[in-house]
């Protein structure tokens, strides 16, 4: 059964992507739905699909129809930002139909928690992960941490796992935040 809805929601994606490549490009950047509620606008501000993931953990009111509607969307947002051939518009597109299954309330309520990358950084660190906090208006540089040699990449390491925490490099670091948003959508379910 839940690859049936997984299966579901990944063909609703395929064919909400391609009307997307059908369509007139009307303009340059596509905005996302989600954009309309959430902000990235103030200071330390975290990514519009962090802040519904994050968001949706700390909302009281999902019902379990919603969590249903939910749970195979926020997969496919796990399986798409496992794939290095994803566009972004294929998330965005995900993305809005998390947001379209929301309520406005729901999505203002998510506004309003201002959810920050310090924010998110200290739920990380509950489970012993450790992500590096985006420095606002500079663009991370490829290969900018290559500056160290082997054996301090080695010791940074072991220093990490012997403090039980996982490095922001893997891919269960980047969607654990999404894993955790569909295990708790999945106990409103049951």
């Amino acid at each position: 059964m839940k690859k049936s809805i997984f299966r579901i929601a990944l063909f609703t994606l395929l064919i909400v992507s391609s009307v997307y490549a059908c369509a007139p490009t009307v303009e340059a950047t596509p905005t996302s739905l989600a954009s309309a509620y959430l902000s990235i606008e103030y200071g330390d501000a975290a990514n519009v699909r962090s802040q519904l993931a994050y968001g949706t953990l700390k909302l009281t009111d999902v019902t379990p129809e919603q969590a249903k509607a939910l749970i195979p969307l926020w997969q496919a947002v796990i399986s798409l930002s496992g794939d290095t051939t994803t566009a972004s518009e294929e998330l965005t597109a995900v993305q809005d139909q998390i947001t379209a299954a929301m309520t406005e309330s729901q999505l203002q309520a998510i506004a309003e928690m201002k959810i920050t990358n310090t924010g998110l950084n200290e739920f990380y660190a509950q489970y012993g992960v450790s992500l590096p906090t985006p420095v606002p208006g500079v663009t991370k540089v490829p290969g900018s941490g290559s500056g160290k040699t082997e054996e301090e990449k080695a010791a940074a390491q072991a220093t990490a796992a012997a403090l039980g925490q996982t490095t922001g490099t893997g891919q269960t670091a980047k969607t654990l935040l999404f894993e955790k948003t569909i295990e708790y959508l999945s106990e409103i379910v049951k």
